[in-house]
């Protein structure tokens, strides 16, 4: 079970109730090779957005660029460049597309300062929720990687690198293109049957319809997987990286002081702190480093090494931390906060089992988990 699943009847019941306000240091130059627009949209994702967009302007996706990936069930506002890109707005159905100016520099997944969150919680005690805000301003919370990280492959039987690494592109592609919550069975009955399969599958993006197309007029998987744009073949690497990432913080969490542990993805589970015990006060600004050849080589805390070489070792990726597809390195580098701060949080209004309120978190950190972590807290 998905630990959204967790909050149903709670949060999303309607877009207007989960409104995010992407912050953006937006350096505006008279003349720039990048035009840099606002993008507020409504109960659709990033994506499709960004497909749409494309299609109106008739431009290629590698001109786009975009900090992050928004909810889809949400009002949401984002910022997005496209290099050489029209000084005009833009309005579609769900979406607003409004220009901004000019810039020297594409926007880069990252490049956000965080998001101010505007949510309204559902059949909820107020009373509780109050107290449960005060105790996780305090302590803060887990800063795992939310559902929307694995949305490349959230569907699939297991992640889009194992596929990679096994170099079963063939096997990737098939199950990448059936991948649906409630029509993976059609799919795949379809699947070499292309004008039946088209028929099922109208919630492919313009991008993955053309990967298709090149596809089943060339049959080498490898080849067409490479066709995406690097930001989303990135995407699915992250993906992997996200989850191993997730499993250590909680796996340290479990060992370090008192939590409770609630279901996630791919029948993964996530572990929340009950209280910042001795250990994790002096992991309150500790980056956990993504699992990749140079944390070899890292001189950390040992009670974290320890875990992250147990991953590897478990997941069997001692001789491929170096291993590349689609012409990119899969495991890179880097470092996430294990725990995060709301901050600026305001309450706008609550009554009966209604709750508004608002809050901002940096960049990288999901509401969700935020939300899942509030309205599960107990004492």
């Amino acid at each position: 079970m998905s630990y959204l699943k967790l909050l149903k009847g709670k949060i999303k019941t309607h877009p207007e109730e989960f409104r995010v306000e992407e912050v953006v240091d937006l350096k505006l130059e008279e003349q720039g090779e990048y035009s840099y627009y606002k993008l507020t949209k409504r109960n659709i994702n990033t994506f499709l957005a960004l497909d749409l967009i494309e299609k109106y302007w008739k431009i290629s996706r590698d001109r786009i660029g975009f900090c992050g990936l928004k909810d889809k069930r949400a009002i949401t506002i984002q910022y997005i460049s496209i290099k050489n890109g029209p000084e005009k707005d833009l309005t579609g159905s769900n979406f607003k597309l409004e220009y901004i100016g000019k810039g020297s520099k594409p926007l880069k997944l990252g490049d956000a300062k965080g998001n101010i969150f505007t949510i309204t919680l559902k059949n909820v005690n107020p009373e509780r929720i109050i107290k449960n805000l005060n105790k996780l301003k305090g302590i803060g919370f887990a800063n795992y990687f939310g559902e929307q990280r694995f949305a490349p492959d959230l569907y699939m039987k297991k992640p889009l690198v194992k596929y990679f690494l096994d170099k079963d592109y063939e096997g990737a592609l098939k199950e990448y293109f059936t991948q649906h919550p409630g029509k993976k069975r059609i799919l795949k009955k379809f699947w070499g049957n292309w004008e039946e399969f088209f028929k099922e599958a109208g919630h492919l993006s313009t991008i993955e319809k053309r990967v298709l197309i090149t596809y089943i007029k060339k049959q080498n998987a490898e080849k067409v997987f490479k066709i995406f744009p690097k930001s989303l073949k990135l995407l699915f690497f992250f993906s992997y990286q996200s989850l191993l990432w997730n499993r250590i913080l909680t796996n340290f969490i479990k060992k370090v002081t008192h939590h409770f542990c609630l279901p996630f993805i791919r029948k993964e589970k996530i572990c929340f702190y009950k209280e910042l015990s001795p250990i994790l006060k002096n992991f309150k600004d500790f980056e956990l480093p993504f699992i990749s050849s140079e944390v070899l080589n890292w001189d950390g805390p040992e009670i974290i090494k320890k875990e992250i070489l147990k991953i590897i070792k478990e997941e069997k990726l001692e001789d491929v931390l170096e291993a590349e597809a689609l012409g990119l390195k899969i495991f890179t580098s880097g470092t996430r906060k294990i725990m995060v701060f709301p901050e600026g949080m305001k309450i706008i209004n609550y009554d009966c089992k209604v709750f508004t309120f608002r809050f901002f978190l940096p960049s990288g950190s999901y509401a969700t988990v935020f939300l899942l972590n509030l309205l599960s807290f107990r004492d």
